[in-house]
């Protein structure tokens, strides 16, 4: 059985500081469409959701570049086996 997913996602690669050491550096932060669009209707625009995200974290952003924009393909059945190797399952009998 096929048990795959597509996610659309937008990856921001963004320039941010680390407020406890100061230090700057470069990341990427990957969003799917779904968090976005929740996001936008109440009012956070994707700029103001990734910017709480990281001064949550203890960054500062200091500049987000445009977005690449994909559809990646999640396996489902192989990711669960991924991280639930060495995990007994339960059968839900």
């Amino acid at each position: 059985m096929k048990t795959e997913k597509m996610i659309t996602v937008r990856a921001y690669p963004v320039e941010i500081r680390d407020e406890r050491t100061g230090e700057k550096m470069k990341d990427t932060i990957v969003l799917d469409k779904d968090t976005l669009r929740a996001a936008g209707a109440i009012g956070v625009g994707d700029e103001d959701l990734i910017y709480r995200l990281y001064n949550r974290k203890g960054y500062r952003l200091l500049e987000i570049s445009k977005p690449v924009k994909a559809d990646l393909s999640v396996d489902l059945e192989r990711l669960y086996r991924e991280q639930s190797a060495g995990q007994e399952v339960e059968t839900g009998d």
